[in-house]
């Protein structure tokens, strides 16, 4: 997103959301006390309708053919003395902070209900692995499907490849996290950990919302005027919009399979300081300048100079859902057109401004906009290829005697046929593009990174040169 001003639209459609959650938590401060519980008596369930984004996955997890999970992985190495027993404790602590690890997702009077249990207990099992397992490891487990009425909806796993080394897994369903998700689990087991293995409290603040709240005040501004002028600006936005025609290299199967991979390539280090040079200078973002390199790299690839490019974004607008584990994601289409082969310098002006225009109507989930644009499917076309830029997570150096380092879990299945991913730190960026092997080689895949790289060189060395020659 580039650094362009928030409009009033998107600034009043924010303010009525964050109204609406601070009515529900006035409400809750002033209703009476819930009764005690006796001696013998449970605790309840708290129940109340999915959000409108958990209605649009549950329909979309019916299956069909080339169907995928809709998981999120991470991985921790931690080298140095493990204290298993003391991991499973902070996990289960973690689980008792965060209502949805406790949650399921049930067809209830034909609405779509998400029930919280008052207590879960979860094992961490303790798996033996050779070096080098992780990839079979997380092929198996991710074939291991998570059942939304009965749950557990997040799993952690610990790989034991040497006595002082551990690889902790964790996968957790779409319908309930995110990335931003994987970020706090990860923080928050750490911080539980040390707190278990010396005596002390961790430095975690009690969560100031619950997800109930936002799925309810999430509707009501969906589905009130802010949802019909967000359908409107779609439709308008999107009409006559066509796919990128990607530059695969093998025909595609009769019968289309899920299966995918991923291939890492580091952006050149004297590419990646000009970039982040160029984001300085230009008041802009990463974000944007590697969205536009990847929109050019596709239109000389395609030849077509109207592109469109899946781009997800994450709405965790209010303050008070930064650390709540949930689903706070939706997808829209940025659509830039490079008929009038700007220069490079125009063209980044150009989707900085559309991009952020775009974001500002992020309301509505897809499945809900698809019947307001006139072309059944659509959305699903527009979507097969994805851009996104992101931050390195960041990790702990040490839990107490813990070295901790990021490990990736190799995910076997994609979504789409091409998505490309700029994950940077301060100190350098890599691109991550994940593909279907149905229809890209590796060969084609490096080709395509590099081509992709070679337009960022371009962009910072000659901002005033034409994108298409």
């Amino acid at each position: 997103m580039s650094g362009t001003p928030l409009s009033k639209t998107d600034l009043d459609a924010r303010r009525r959301l964050e109204e609406s959650l601070l009515r529900a938590r006035r409400s809750r401060r002033t209703e009476s006390p819930a009764p005690a519980v006796g001696r013998h008596e449970a605790p309840t369930e708290l129940r109340f309708r999915a959000s409108v984004a958990q209605e649009g996955m549950w329909q979309s997890l019916r299956g069909g053919p080339g169907s995928t999970p809709a998981l999120i992985a991470g991985g921790l190495r931690l080298s140095g003395p493990l204290d298993t027993a003391a991991l499973e404790e902070a996990w289960n602590d973690v689980v008792a902070r965060h209502d949805n690890l406790r949650s399921v997702l049930r067809m209830e009077d034909g609405c779509l209900t998400q029930v919280i249990a008052p207590a879960l207990r979860l094992t961490v099992p303790v798996v033996e692995s050779a070096p080098g397992g992780l990839r079979d490891f997380t092929h198996q487990e991710v074939d291991q499907p998570f059942d939304l009425a009965a749950g557990p909806l997040a799993r952690l796993r610990l790989l034991r490849v040497a006595p002082d080394e551990h690889i902790a897994f964790l996968l957790v369903h779409h319908i309930i996290g995110d990335g931003r998700s994987v970020e706090v689990l990860v923080r928050d087991l750490g911080a539980r950990y040390l707190a278990r293995t010396t005596g002390t409290e961790p430095a975690l603040p009690p969560l100031p919302l619950r997800y109930g709240d936002f799925a309810a005040a999430h509707r009501r501004l969906v589905e009130g005027p802010r949802g019909a002028e967000v359908n409107a600006y779609w439709a308008a936005r999107l009409k006559g919009a066509v796919p990128v025609d990607l530059p695969t290299d093998l025909p595609p199967p009769a019968e289309p399979t899920p299966y995918g991979a991923l291939r890492e390539v580091e952006v050149p280090p004297e590419t990646f300081a000009r970039l982040t040079q160029l984001a300085r200078s230009a008041r802009t973002t990463l974000y944007t300048l590697g969205l536009t390199a990847f929109q050019v790299t596709l239109a000389r690839a395609s030849g077509q100079r109207d592109i469109c490019v899946r781009a997800p974004i994450s709405y965790r607008d209010d303050p008070e859902v930064q650390d709540l584990v949930a689903d706070f994601s939706n997808d829209v289409v940025v659509r830039t057109d490079l008929s009038g082969n700007p220069t490079f310098d125009e063209l980044i002006a150009q989707v900085g401004a559309e991009t952020n225009r775009d974001f500002m109507y992020h309301d509505v989930p897809a499945h809900l906009l698809e019947p307001h644009l006139g072309d059944p499917g659509l959305l699903d076309r527009l979507f097969h290829v994805q851009f996104t830029a992101e931050n390195e997570l960041e990790v702990a150096a040490v839990l107490g005697p813990l070295r901790v380092e990021r490990a990736v879990p190799p995910m076997p299945y994609v979504s789409r046929p091409l998505s490309l991913r700029l994950r940077h730190d301060g100190k350098g960026a890599r691109s991550i593009a994940i593909y279907s092997t149905d229809v890209f080689s590796e060969n084609r895949v490096v080709q395509l990174v590099e081509d992709f790289h070679a337009v960022l060189t371009e962009m910072t060395l000659h901002g005033d040169r034409h994108v298409l020659g």
